[in-house]
């Protein structure tokens, strides 16, 4: 079978209209962290047409992310070496061979904060609420005056 955007999207017709279709192709969307929330958005956004990520995440698959990770299942816990967003980049290019993906195996971090952002529509956060350090630096912060 041959990959097609048009006839493969095509079910998303009656929802948004061709034109919008070609606006997410081409949509960017960053997304930190590929666990429980940020796994489940990627492949729901890839589905729907997107076409360009951010992709950060420092971890891997273990046995404890089966419960409530996309990405997590035997054959993923087979590779316990190899990163995890290696493996969602791969199930994100099965999906979509056209997508193009920019990933940020450190994570989110202070210093590629600049890169992950850049030229990004729109951000999703999925950090583990136990990295609040991260998040704390990267959320926009109130300016005293």
């Amino acid at each position: 079978m041959t990959w097609d955007h048009d006839s493969t999207f095509s079910r998303n017709r009656g929802l948004i209209q061709p034109y919008e279709q070609q606006c997410l192709r081409h949509a960017c969307v960053a997304i930190a962290g590929l666990g429980g929330v940020g796994g489940a958005h990627l492949i729901t956004l890839l589905r729907l047409g997107i076409g360009r990520f951010h992709l950060a995440e420092p971890d891997r698959f273990e046995l404890p992310n089966m419960n409530r990770q996309y990405g997590a299942d035997m054959s993923t816990l087979g590779n316990l070496g190899e990163p995890k967003i290696e493996l969602m980049a791969e199930m994100a290019r099965a999906i979509n061979p056209e997508v193009a993906l920019t990933l940020f195996s450190d994570g989110l971090t202070v210093q590629n904060c600049d890169a992950f952002f850049q030229r990004a529509d729109v951000a999703v956060d999925g950090i583990d609420f136990f990295a609040i350090d991260t998040e704390f630096k990267i959320s926009p912060q109130e300016q005293s005056s």
